[in-house]
């Protein structure tokens, strides 16, 4: 009998805040080696909207791994995109070692996924098969052994491109990141609660910032290289889950939270 296993997404990420007229001068630099995401280009502006669900532990296990930069250490979320309602949602574990990202994602029917995660005893759909199945069981086994729950809802806005010399490197830009606190398994949030997060007063930034992202295998192209070294362009470390938890709860008041039936 054979084993089905999880589709596994393996690959590095650089991270660099960089201003408007820095995302231009990017887009010029890069256009001869890239090509906006299809889905991207049938949207308004180039750009796409994603909804991620982020999930921890009681004591915040996971963000703190996280503030602390441990050397192996998790993500856990669900993700959906805001303009295709009727599309499926994605429920991702991303694992960081060092400097390489590993991600198992497994796609579930929108209308299934909350009573999912909500009910322990929830079989999973029989629609989820292969390798979304075998991903979606290894959520539910982290969910479930470490009782994760739903702390915070993040939103923004993602201008995407994809490389078209290379097997696989991608340049993602995200902006209008925001947040709210929420102990929902839903994406459904309150206009009025949302908190930016990529502002210039959050940031100390004269600007709203836009978070760049460079996405690839193993080693950096030269053509990239390039242009970061053309752009001048530092390295920053920037956690949207992270920065959604300073933001609601503060990073001295974090571990006095706890989740018992709400926020208190």
């Amino acid at each position: 009998m054979s084993v089905v296993t999880a589709n596994v997404i393996e690959r590095r990420e650089y991270k660099y805040l960089i201003d408007n007229a820095t995302a231009v001068r990017l887009r010029a630099a890069i256009r001869p080696f890239c090509d906006i995401d299809p889905y991207a280009a049938r949207s308004p502006g180039g750009r796409y909207t994603i909804e991620s669900l982020y999930l921890d532990s009681p004591t915040m296990g996971l963000y703190w791994a996280n503030e602390h930069e441990q050397v192996d250490r998790i993500k856990v979320r669900v993700r959906g995109y805001a303009e295709a309602p009727n599309s499926p949602v994605f429920l991702e574990v991303k694992r960081r070692i060092n400097d390489v990202i590993t991600k198992t994602r497994g796609r579930v029917p929108r209308d299934r996924w909350a009573q999912l995660l909500a009910d322990r005893a929830a079989p999973i759909p029989g629609e989820v098969a292969g390798k979304d199945r075998a991903a979606v069981e290894r959520f539910l086994a982290l969910t479930r052994t470490m009782h994760l729950r739903p702390y915070t809802v993040v939103r923004y806005d993602r201008e995407p491109y994809f490389s078209r010399v290379d097997d696989y490197v991608r340049v993602t830009m995200d902006t209008r990141i925001r947040a709210q606190a929420t102990d929902r398994w839903s994406f459904a949030a309150p206009d009025r609660n949302w908190r930016a997060l990529d502002d210039g007063a959050t940031q100390r930034a004269h600007e709203s910032l836009i978070v760049l992202e460079l996405k690839f295998t193993t080693q950096v192209p030269l053509w990239l290289h390039n242009i970061v070294e053309q752009l001048d362009l530092t390295r920053r470390s920037f956690s949207k889950y992270g920065t959604s938890i300073k933001a609601f709860y503060g990073a001295q008041d974090a571990r006095m939270y706890r989740f018992a039936g709400g926020w208190r």
